[in-house]
């Protein structure tokens, strides 16, 4: 029995890409379900339009809107479990995608994590980053990437 970790951000195109990775692996594994909620910044207002300090944070509304994230999330990855049909431990961390699935997936041992694709073409993965591509180069063990949409170059 193999260790899975099937990364999602939620979206209809995760659940898509992650049905089809346990289509492929089959039942027979231990799942771990992980959502990464991203970091909140929430600037409070400057003082003057021509105030040159940086902008500071607000640190208890950034608290309060992660919370809330992180109770979405996790809210999903229970019902991902009815929708893929598998009993998964879940975990929701907070942090940047692509970084914190790698983290996580050397942490809970796993042998193959299971993540989607958008699909999004060349400009935009230049542009944006691209988890999956992150997770591809730096994670601990092997990658099954689930395309789900069409390219759009």
């Amino acid at each position: 029995m193999s260790t899975v970790l099937l990364a999602t951000d939620g979206s209809e195109l995760a659940t898509q890409a992650m049905a089809k990775g346990v289509a492929l692996l089959g039942h027979d594994h231990r799942f771990i379900t992980l959502a990464v909620v991203p970091p909140v910044f929430v600037p409070t207002a400057s003082v003057s339009p021509m105030d040159t300090h940086p902008t500071l944070a607000d640190p208890e509304l950034e608290e309060e809107l992660e919370a809330e994230q992180r109770a979405a999330q996790d809210d999903e990855v229970h019902e991902l479990d009815e929708l893929l049909g598998i009993t998964a431990e879940h975990l929701v961390e907070t942090g940047e995608p692509g970084p914190t699935i790698c983290d996580v997936a050397e942490a809970v041992g796993a042998e193959i994590v299971v993540i989607g694709s958008h699909g999004h073409g060349w400009l935009k993965r230049v542009l944006m980053g691209s988890v999956s591509t992150h997770v591809l180069h730096h994670a601990p063990c092997p990658v099954l990437v689930m395309r789900t949409g069409q390219p759009e170059d």
